[in-house]
């Protein structure tokens, strides 16, 4: 009867310790692995470069930016006022990002702005590298998380 006991009595314990087991399950959703290092909320801070030599600096939250690679839109919130080199203004337009064979560039509602870079919690736009080659001229556009 003791070895009945004993033997029932490790089966549970053997029992207890498979079911207390439990493997790690990742909660990634869909919406989190397909999110794209563009989208969020960005302030456009800079504006450099052109034919006249620009430099235009704006205050965070002056000129905001919200991407949403989910609707393919981009969310423009400019409280900044006339600015002499800045030409979007509030409002929401399409934009797509295009892979080329030197880099990633980002196109406006249809029109393409330029070669994009992701440098740290920045975002670097230079209008002088197309997906078509380099042109002369064009502005640089630095934005912040």
């Amino acid at each position: 009867m003791k070895k009945f006991i004993y033997s029932s009595f490790l089966l549970l314990l053997m029992l207890g310790s498979f079911t207390a087991c439990k493997k790690e399950i990742n909660h990634t959703t869909k919406s989190d692995s397909t999110k794209s290092a563009i989208d969020g909320k960005w302030n456009l801070m800079r504006i450099h470069g052109g034919i006249t030599g620009a430099n235009e600096t704006h205050s965070v939250g002056e000129i905001e930016w919200t991407f949403s690679t989910q609707n393919a839109t981009l969310t423009v919130n400019n409280t900044a006022g006339n600015s002499t080199y800045y030409y979007l203004p509030s409002g929401t337009y399409t934009f797509q990002q295009i892979s080329g064979s030197t880099g990633n560039y980002l196109v406006i509602d249809a029109n393409e702005l330029g070669q994009i870079v992701y440098s740290g919690n920045q975002l670097l736009i230079d209008e002088n590298k197309k997906s078509t080659g380099e042109g002369a001229c064009g502005f640089y556009f630095t934005l912040q998380r």
